[in-house]
């Protein structure tokens, strides 16, 4: 049982019906507030936890002491006022050691509905790490969405689902914002904001028919750039290359898709790939399972709910 001290009453959790989180091998199933999207925690559990990952976005606010994550082959280690972002369905392990944290688990779905955050999810699929001094503009904004947040969340205010999401729409624009505006030395003037208006509408139109052919020469047609601007600036605006985000949107498609009984051949072809051999590729490189396997484990937990291969994890006030 992971050792951590009793946090102050006015941390409790505020929504008292919660029975811990599972484990499904690598497949942590959040178990957010009922009937909500997110779920927030006081956190000062020494032992750290294995490889896993999840469907939520993480953010991690190191408050007293020191914290490490690693993400693959890369170390954060979190001194007290950093803000790690942990995108959704990422393979990440913590170390243990005593100090105080607050995490948050986020379903960022709510938020497909509007179409900048097409910009801003190309900066979501990648770990970010705020401190005090880098960038110190960007961080004091984002430390001060994320003091409302937990205020609001811990006080259990009426509407506090929604006052929260008005603090993550926020926040996620000042991040995309700051983002865009390293794009361009000028990035409100009218030429950027025409750049930023073709990205955005590229990636809404790519999102609602990922089942296409949507090559580089359509992508690049589409915007109005030659194939050799459009790779240059796609890779400026949104941090990846224009396949890489592509391959990354797919398979998160797929993986909604899998609930079904549909054949993981005729998922293939709905989400784009053009054989079975390149899309059991990229769903194993991105979520560390074949499609098989990813719907074998989840249907064992949608059927049948906790069994000998479901980990539980530690209840009180315990983060994976």
């Amino acid at each position: 049982m992971a050792k951590q001290s009793v946090p102050p009453a006015k941390y409790d959790q505020p929504i008292r019906d919660y029975v811990g989180r599972t484990l499904l091998n690598e497949k942590e199933i959040v178990d957010f507030v009922p009937q909500s999207h997110l779920r927030i925690w006081y956190n000062t559990q020494t032992e750290g936890y294995t490889t896993h990952h999840h469907s939520a976005a993480e953010i991690i606010l190191c408050v007293e002491n020191f914290y490490q994550v690693a993400l693959g082959s890369t170390i954060y280690n979190l001194s007290p006022g950093d803000i790690l972002f942990i995108p959704p369905d990422t393979l990440h392990s913590i170390n243990g050691g005593e100090g105080i944290r607050f995490i948050f688990l986020i379903d960022l779905q709510p938020l497909h509905d509007f179409i900048d955050f097409n910009i801003i999810e190309t900066v979501t699929m990648h770990p970010l790490l705020l401190s005090e001094k880098n960038p110190p503009i960007l961080y004091d904004k984002v430390r001060q969405h994320l003091t409302d947040i937990t205020d609001i969340y811990f006080r259990s205010q009426s509407m506090w689902e929604m006052l929260i999401f008005s603090r993550l729409l926020q926040m996620y624009a000042d991040i995309g914002r700051y983002n865009f505006s390293r794009r361009e030395p000028y990035p409100e003037d009218e030429h950027s904001l025409m750049y930023y208006e073709k990205f955005a509408n590229l990636l809404k139109y790519t999102d609602s028919h990922l089942n296409e052919e949507l090559s580089l020469d359509w992508a690049a047609n589409y915007t109005g750039f030659s194939k050799y601007h459009f790779l240059r600036l796609f890779k400026e605006y949104t941090g990846m290359t224009y396949y890489d985000h592509l391959s990354h949107k797919r398979i998160q498609a797929a993986q909604k898709l899998l609930s079904s009984t549909e054949s993981v051949t005729n998922i293939a072809v709905r989400t784009g790939f053009n054989n079975l051999t390149s899309f059991s590729r990229s769903f194993k490189k991105l979520t560390g399972m074949s499609p098989s396997q990813y719907r074998n484990r989840k249907e064992e937990l949608d059927h049948h709910g906790m069994s000998s291969n479901i980990i539980p994890l530690p209840a009180a006030n315990s983060v994976p």
